[in-house]
């Protein structure tokens, strides 16, 4: 695997049910803009390398459409940019792997995971942007519990 300085895309998967119900993608965005929280790993982009983002949805419970986008993806690097699927960084955006005001955490993120490494992206990074108010009401017990496997 490649390391995050050597990464050409960052790839988040969204909860679908919260992407058509609530959440635009801006606070996963920003914080990869800026830099923060799960993407503080990555190198602030310069005129010589650039760090591309692309967000999508699961496409809906279990997370049935992660490895046909996935696919998709890893087609374009290779047709247009000659670039294969160790050039990208999947992550599991945080409205799947925590408890939060969309929901609780997604049952099914084993499931997606193992969707992305048929697709060729085995290694999977939970969670995008940490908002502290929600990690304040995780601690007081305001989110649902977890769902089980």
């Amino acid at each position: 695997m490649e390391t995050e300085n050597e990464k050409d895309y960052v790839v988040v998967i969204q909860c679908d049910r919260a992407m058509n119900q609530v959440c635009a993608g801006f606070q996963c965005e920003w914080a990869f803009s800026a830099r923060r929280d799960a993407f503080a790993r990555y190198p602030a982009n310069t005129p010589e390398k650039s760090v591309r983002y692309l967000s999508m949805s699961c496409g809906g419970c279990p997370g049935r459409a992660v490895t046909r986008k996935l696919v998709n993806v890893a087609k374009g690097l290779k047709k247009r940019e000659g670039r294969g699927s160790e050039s990208v960084a999947v992550h599991l955006a945080s409205c799947v792997t925590r408890s939060n005001h969309h929901g609780p955490r997604c049952p099914h993120i084993d499931a997606i995971k193992r969707q992305a490494a048929l697709a060729g992206f085995p290694d999977v990074i939970e969670d995008s942007r940490i908002s502290p108010m929600a990690e304040q009401r995780r601690a007081e017990g305001a989110y649902a519990a977890p769902l089980s496997h």
